[in-house]
């Protein structure tokens, strides 16, 4: 579903009595609507909601953390084995890679018999393939178990933009999708300092236990705290406006104070019973309706069919590239060079890549999502005024900073190929990282927002899938080329040339901001 076509629900059919719309906290209507059935995640209490919103960021920490928590350890795993240190990052990409692959199976599941029994089975499958990972004995054993640790917990990666578009209303999806881009992010940023410390203090494998601990915690808190999101919505129930004076119900349009939707009321949310709750927390979702069957082109023809809309295929491969350069790149090289040049050991290793990480993705995060929902909020309320919808790609306004800060930080990062090179101070790295994180935690935010949410809301899911095939791939790859490539022309130079990269994958997005909706109304909407 478009948002130039359905971006501001207003009115609902209940039989012959027609109810008031639902109105948020500064008076313009909710987006959706949310029905009567005490089945409709919208109509679940905050407390509810939030809780499901940090089950999934967590989730999606814990995705990234099991993939990213042993590359500080990769010298001392490599000595082990009796490989060189590059092959011993293989383990690492083969997580990675296989991370794109999970989602494209749980997902279909996930959107006909719920989101909760794939998450159930993700975590489990991250739990058995941590322990498998640390038992290993050879290493042909770890990168099978490491290729399942990837796959399992993935699950999230691709249902986690779904699940805030579920239990959100478009309002609150901003905030709720940045926080979800920025654990998805600060997993592989806060592994390596985990990772650092319990591999000096307990051994390598031992990162591997923890991944395990924490996947069996998750399980038993989401089997009794994580309800079923997925419901389905009847497009005929709900009516559209392009002006606020098609809400006369017979109480007048406008308010004393001039609000334009007087004839709405606020929304408050009914109390959950029991009853309600523990039908939610079934294995499978008792409320399918029988035309919720699964298809075999679910699984990728489906997904992948969403890269013919410029709006999803664009913010993909820029959010891919910008992600794989200033977060994945990083955590995949700089223990290896940071163990050859400036003598770190795993500790030093692990803070060194994530603190720098972790604090700029941190910062960006504040400054993307409350701003861009802002943005879009302050936009509606002017298009409405005029009796047109907002165009989504206001959104798109937002990613600037990021798309500069992100070439910044990856030039401090040719300065830094300078001080690699020549070995002076690893401080430089760490600032170059630093702010090219800043910029990739905003790229991510608004890249997600903008096409899951605020473009094709009802394909959330395939769209996220897009997202995180496009990001995991163009992150295996790097551990294949990246410090060979650095080695071989200077790793001044192989910075210019991923900043080149970054420049002209931004390039369609500008494009997007001038030409997005007119693409978008010309191509129209995806079938269901």
């Amino acid at each position: 579903m478009s948002a130039d076509k359905h971006s501001d629900t207003v009115t609902k059919e209940a039989g012959p009595r027609r109810e008031r719309l639902k109105l948020d906290s500064t008076g313009l209507p909710l987006l959706p609507q949310p029905t009567t059935s005490p089945f409709d995640p919208l109509n679940y209490p905050n407390w509810l909601r939030y809780t499901i919103l940090g089950e999934i960021c967590m989730l999606a920490f814990l995705a990234t953390l099991n993939v990213a928590i042993i590359n500080p350890a990769v010298v001392p795993l490599s000595a082990e084995f009796g490989i060189a240190h590059v092959t011993g990052t293989y383990q690492t990409t083969v997580a990675i890679g296989m991370s794109a692959l999970g989602p494209l199976v749980f997902t279909p599941f996930a959107n006909v018999y719920g989101r909760r029994p794939a998450y159930l089975l993700s975590i489990l499958v991250g739990f058995a393939s941590a322990l498998g990972s640390a038992k290993a004995r050879t290493y042909g054993t770890l990168i099978l178990a490491r290729a399942m640790n990837g796959f399992g917990p993935s699950a999230a990666l691709g249902l986690g933009a779904g699940t805030v578009v579920d239990v959100f209303f478009v309002h609150e999806r901003g905030k709720a999708m940045g926080l979800f881009t920025l654990m998805l992010t600060n997993g592989a940023h806060l592994a390596p300092i985990v990772g650092g410390y319990v591999a000096r203090s307990l051994g390598w494998r031992w990162c591997f236990f923890v991944g395990a601990i924490l996947n069996g915690a998750m399980f038993v808190f989401c089997f009794f705290f994580m309800p079923e999101t997925l419901f389905d919505r009847d497009p005929d129930v709900e009516t559209h406006i392009t002006s606020p004076s098609e809400l006369d119900d017979g109480e007048g349009s406008t308010s004393q104070d001039g609000s334009p939707f007087a004839g709405g009321e606020p929304f408050i949310s009914p109390p959950m019973t029991m009853k309600t709750y523990l039908n939610r927390l079934w294995i499978v979702d008792l409320e399918r309706p029988p035309t919720r069957k699964l298809k075999p082109s679910d699984f990728v023809i489906k997904p992948f069919s969403m890269l013919k809309y410029p709006s999803v295929a664009f913010p993909a491969l820029y959010y891919a590239v910008t992600y794989g350069f200033a977060s994945i790149e990083p955590a995949l090289t700089l223990a290896t060079l940071f163990t050859e040049i400036y003598h770190f050991d795993t500790v030093r290793n692990g803070l060194a890549n994530g603190v720098s990480l972790l604090v700029g993705a941190s910062l960006g995060e504040l400054c993307s999502s409350p701003v861009t929902d802002a943005m879009m909020q302050r936009a509606r309320r002017r298009a409405l005024k005029h009796g047109v919808p907002a165009p989504a790609e206001i959104r798109l306004q937002g990613i600037w900073t990021g798309a500069i800060a992100v070439p910044v930080g990856l030039l401090i990062c040719m300065y830094n190929g300078l001080t690699i090179h020549f070995a002076t101070t690893f401080v430089a790295p760490c600032i170059g990282m630093a702010v090219a994180c800043f910029g990739v935690q905003i790229v991510s935010s608004v890249c997600y927002t903008y096409s899951c949410s605020d473009c094709y809301r009802s394909r959330s899911n395939d769209v996220s899938q897009c997202f995180n095939f496009f990001r995991q791939i163009f992150g295996l790859t790097l551990g294949f080329y990246s410090i060979p490539f650095g080695e071989r022309v200077g790793f001044q130079w192989s910075f210019t040339v991923f900043t080149a990269i970054c420049i002209a994958t931004f390039l369609p997005i500008v494009a997007l901001m001038l030409k997005g909706e007119q693409w978008r109304r010309r191509i129209g909407d995806p079938k269901e």
